[in-house]
């Protein structure tokens, strides 16, 4: 990760990844802005929720089930 400035990171993974840019806005929401120039407005709670969510994308589906709630 690197800070880009007070309300800026740029989120940098591994070799040949993307470099989305997430920024605090002054309404409390976030603002994720991807390699293609997208943006997507989301609540702190959905962001904290991203990687929960790409774990359970990666985990074999067993059975259809709630996963959270």
């Amino acid at each position: 990760m690197k800070r880009l400035s007070e309300d800026k990171i740029q989120l940098c993974g591994r070799k040949n990844s993307c470099c989305p840019i997430i920024t605090k806005l002054d309404d409390g929401n976030y603002e994720v802005l991807d390699d293609y120039g997208n943006t997507i407005k989301v609540k702190k709670e959905e962001l904290e929720m991203v990687s929960d969510a790409v774990k359970a994308l990666d985990a074999p589906v067993i059975e259809e089930k709630l996963i959270c709630g």
